[in-house]
């Protein structure tokens, strides 16, 4: 018993005194050693830029896709759901549901305001460079005009917001 303990702290001390004096290299172990650290930060000059995007655009094999960009016309259809959730959030009302109608060519948005006013809003696909139409009603008579103005405007404010950010093509298999 007493031989497996002597022989833990040696082991112990062998492998705390092997690792003294080394300097590992930041960029593979994850470890800086300071502002100073030369190694731990690199910046590329534009021929090693060059080098380094033409390894990486030799390692693909097969086509690729072509890189996000914003909305070609500054909105895009698929980003009505996030949208009318992102709209109805800034006026307090909460989406209940979004049906598609009419083999995709028009949405129809209901939504509930926090004090139990409902709001309905339809999305009419259009073409090109408008994308799409909205209209809302709200209220139960559908007397609550400046709620469905509001609703309106704030729709238009998401999703030209979320036409500006990058966005992926859908991929085929979806």
């Amino acid at each position: 018993m007493m031989q497996v303990k002597i022989l833990a702290m040696l082991s112990l001390i062998l492998a705390a005194l092997g690792g003294c004096g080394q300097k590992v290299n930041p960029i593979s172990s994850n470890i800086s050693y300071g502002p100073d650290d030369q190694f731990a930060n690199r910046t590329l000059d534009s021929a090693e830029r060059a080098e380094v995007l033409k390894i990486m655009r030799d390692s693909v094999v097969g086509p690729t896709n072509a890189a996000a960009s914003p909305a070609k016309y500054g909105v895009r259809w698929r980003d009505i759901p996030l949208a009318a959730r992102t709209a109805g959030s800034q006026l307090e009302l909460a989406v209940l549901s979004i049906t598609d109608e009419s083999d995709g060519t028009v949405q129809r948005i209901q939504l509930v305001s926090i004090a139990d006013v409902p709001v309905e809003a339809v999305v009419r696909r259009v073409s090109p460079p408008d994308i799409y139409q909205v209209t809302a009603t709200a209220g139960l008579f559908e007397d609550k005009t400046q709620l469905a103005a509001d609703f309106v405007r704030e729709f238009n404010t998401a999703m030209r917001a979320y036409g500006a950010k990058p966005g992926w093509p859908p991929l085929a298999n979806e």
